[in-house]
């Protein structure tokens, strides 16, 4: 049974001194509309915050004295600027590096040359020692036939000996030096990466945020040379409640619209679902994805989009004309209805305001 709107008519009675009196009555007339059913949905519309889709701080790994930074137009970046991947950013002073890197390899070089030493020494005395193993073979068996003295063969036995120490020392001198050359090769290495590290790089194409580097300031690892962020794809933020996380996916094709583009669409798919909700909030800030190769989005732009829900309960809607205070509870809304012919006051509590269309009420 549906359930109409209405104004009470008034009704005007008189009587005085028993006399019947003829009764006027004056009909107000009155609009109705009938009480419609609206079926939210749990999605509903977001605005999202447009966010690049990697933002990175630039920093040399060394410090320095920053010599040369990259120039475009004849004047250095400045944000807003587009750098391709392997542009060179800035460079610090390399004198420094190279001078490292000679003492390296010198130190190198040197330990190559001892190592060179080590392996002759050491074939000197291998060679010592055989003879010195063949004499004392010789002087055990002419010892075993008596023609051999004792202090003949301690002497020979004790060359031998002695040769073997030598060999044992000369391999451990090897070993060592061979140790040097692994410890040279490696601060050589070390300094070689430095001298590059003085050079810093764009790590992907990008468009820049913020530079911080002058010629002739001293850069290091403490400083931010540069900021950097890749906006050939872009996420929008939004946070959405718990009762919509349930009904985002992943990979989920969403449509966005913002202001500077007016009557463009912009589709995106979801590539972020959070596991918490902000703490303050409480809301899951979710990120779309959406690819800006013509650079049209900017980081910073507000975005439009809807999310397609599951239908809620249906709840019955009136015009909020209808609505009025409940002349028996005025913290109280009431609205008017007609049942049987009589209009009544009705309390109802009130929901959520829809801005849909409402039908012309009938007289």
């Amino acid at each position: 049974m549906k359930c109409f709107l209405a104004v009470v008519p008034c009704l005007m009675l008189a009587g005085c001194n028993h006399h019947e009196v003829k009764t006027e009555k004056t009909v107000t007339p009155v609009r109705v509309s009938p009480v419609d059913l609206y079926q939210s949905k749990t999605g509903g519309r977001y605005s999202a915050a447009i966010l690049p889709g990697t933002q990175v701080n630039l920093s040399f790994r060394v410090s320095g004295i920053v010599t040369e930074i990259h120039r475009t137009g004849g004047r250095s970046l400045e944000p807003g600027d587009i750098v391709a991947t392997g542009t060179v950013l800035a460079k610090l002073r390399e004198e420094d590096y190279q001078i490292s890197t000679a003492q390296q390899q010198g130190q190198l070089d040197a330990a190559r040359e001892a190592q060179r030493n080590a392996a002759a020494q050491l074939a000197q005395v291998m060679a010592s020692r055989a003879k010195a193993e063949a004499d004392f073979a010789r002087a055990r068996t002419l010892l075993a036939q008596q023609s051999y003295t004792q202090p003949d063969f301690d002497a020979a036995k004790a060359q031998f000996d002695a040769t073997a120490a030598q060999v044992e020392a000369a391999r451990a001198q090897l070993e060592s030096t061979n140790a040097q050359i692994r410890t040279a090769e490696a601060n050589l290495a070390s300094a070689r990466l430095a001298l590059r590290d003085a050079t810093l790089v764009a790590p992907f194409a990008a468009s820049v945020v913020q530079r911080a580097v002058e010629p002739g300031v001293l850069a290091g690892p403490s400083l931010a040379a540069y900021t950097l962020a890749d906006i050939a794809t872009v996420k929008a933020a939004f946070g959405v409640p718990d009762t919509v996380l349930v009904q985002v996916r992943m990979g989920k094709r969403v449509a966005l619209t913002v202001e500077a583009w007016p009557g463009r669409e912009f589709i995106g798919t979801v590539t972020t679902i959070p596991a918490v909700a902000d703490s303050t909030t409480r809301l899951y800030q979710v990120e779309v994805s959406i690819p800006n190769h013509q650079l049209l989005l900017k980081p910073g732009m507000i975005a439009s989009l809807s999310l397609d829900g599951s239908p809620g309960e249906p709840l019955p809607v009136v015009p909020l004309s209808a609505v009025f205070r409940d002349p028996a509870n005025p913290a109280d809304f009431s609205v008017m209805v007609v049942e049987d012919r009589v209009a009544k006051v009705r309390p109802v509590g009130l929901g959520r305001h829809s801005d849909r269309s409402w039908p012309s009420p009938a007289a």
